[in-house]
């Protein structure tokens, strides 16, 4: 076994070990990320603060001349044309454009209209449970909860909604940190797959338009606002992936932990209105995504630290969240924690936009499972997929009466 991949079991087994040996040369360190030079930001105040500052960009290819960036090869090249329309690898004045555009179906107020629907579906995945004592939440009910809401939201037919699973693990690898180029040419087919399907969904709401994000982008379109068809398609193709997949993780990932504190899960289901504050511990200790990323605009200090052009940054959601100068205890889990602190959502320009949606999502799913499941245990300890990037599980087993 080489170091490298040594090292990533090692990271999935327990990243919050691995962050600590960053922590332990400062907040913001230069050193070896995987085996690749990297300047590694682990404080909590540094990550808000960068996250917030103009001079940290996303479009890499604003300051990285040609000559000087990887090649690519043919087979990945329309997938890095996909994805450099997506407003999450955009700044501005781009990306504040595109997010203007969606940002009204994301409202609080838009979101808690979908409440009924989400608990309706909530309780008809575990209705359907019912009888049964063995259960694999993520196929069972964690997965599809969020593929329907978001599948609603943007106008995706029921019977294309199967598509969703594997189109999103081909995004999660595209953009993983650790993946290699053979990686990237496996996965790229399947990318393309859904930009074209999402290409097709577009045309047809032309000429059929419908209540969905997709016929109103369709209509803002052709009022005059600058947005063409590749920036809706990668925008279809980023509300599909981000819509769902952090949230199945959020969803999961606090269950388990929930599983792991079996006090905790008893608070709870003695007092739900813990569950909101749940949430926010759960994406503090466990977060869907453990890291980003950003590169640098024009030389600069920030924080006593000499940044130069063109370096990229990882900015560690994961550490930040867990920083000893925020709590004395950062590594517990605790439901009843005051003042909930994290970045898990991002923060500036780019904080996400579905946070409402997800964390509505989160509470009604986290209520049900709660109260629904019977004495749960775990059938077995379940393995984290192999991405340094998104966190979750590959599968979780567990065992209850459903009530």
């Amino acid at each position: 076994m080489n170091e490298t991949v040594a090292m990533r079991e090692q990271f999935q087994s327990d990243p919050y070990l691995y962050f600590e040996q960053y922590r332990k040369y400062g907040p913001i360190h230069y050193g070896q990320f995987f085996g690749i030079p990297k300047i590694v930001v682990t404080g909590f105040e540094e990550t808000e603060a960068l996250f917030k500052d103009s001079r940290f960009i996303k479009e890499y290819r604003r300051v990285v001349p040609p000559e000087q960036r990887v090649e690519i090869p043919e087979r990945v090249q329309p997938v890095i044309y996909l994805m450099n329309n997506m407003m999450l690898f955009r700044d501005a004045p781009d990306h504040t454009r595109l997010r203007q555009l969606v940002t009204k179906a994301f409202t609080p107020r838009m979101v808690d209209k979908l409440r009924p629907l989400i608990e309706e579906l909530a309780d008809e995945l575990l209705n359907t449970r019912k009888g049964e004592n063995e259960h694999e939440l993520i196929r069972d009910f964690s997965y599809y909860l969020p593929v329907v809401v978001i599948a609603e939201l943007i106008g995706v037919p029921k019977e294309d909604r199967g598509y969703f699973r594997k189109w999103a693990d081909a995004f999660v690898t595209f953009i993983d940190f650790n993946t290699d180029m053979k990686e990237l040419e496996d996965v790229s087919d399947d990318i393309k797959d859904s930009g074209e399907y999402f290409r097709f969904l577009i045309q047809k709401r032309r000429t059929e338009p419908k209540d969905d994000l997709i016929s109103g982008l369709i209509a803002v379109e052709e009022s005059g606002d600058v947005l063409n068809e590749d920036e809706m398609v990668a925008t279809c193709l980023l509300l599909m992936i981000a819509g769902h997949e952090t949230t199945v993780n959020l969803i999961t990932n606090g269950y388990y932990t929930l599983l792991k504190h079996p006090e905790q899960l008893k608070s709870l289901q003695n007092d739900l209105s813990f569950i909101p504050n749940a949430i926010e511990e759960i994406l503090r200790y466990e977060p869907p995504v453990l890291m980003t990323s950003r590169v640098v605009a024009e030389d600069l200090e920030f924080y006593g630290k000499h940044f130069k052009k063109a370096e990229e940054v990882m900015l560690v959601l994961g550490a930040a969240n867990r920083d000893p100068r925020l709590y004395d205890n950062p590594n517990e889990f605790d439901i009843t924690r005051k003042n909930i602190k994290h970045l898990s959502f991002a923060s500036g320009p780019h904080f996400c936009l579905g946070a409402p949606l997800a964390r509505l999502e989160a509470q009604i799913a986290l209520e049900k499972l709660v109260t629904r499941f019977k004495e749960p245990l775990l059938s077995e300890e379940p393995q984290w997929r192999d991405n340094i990037v998104f966190r979750g599980f590959k599968a979780l087993h567990l065992k209850a009466e459903v009530l």
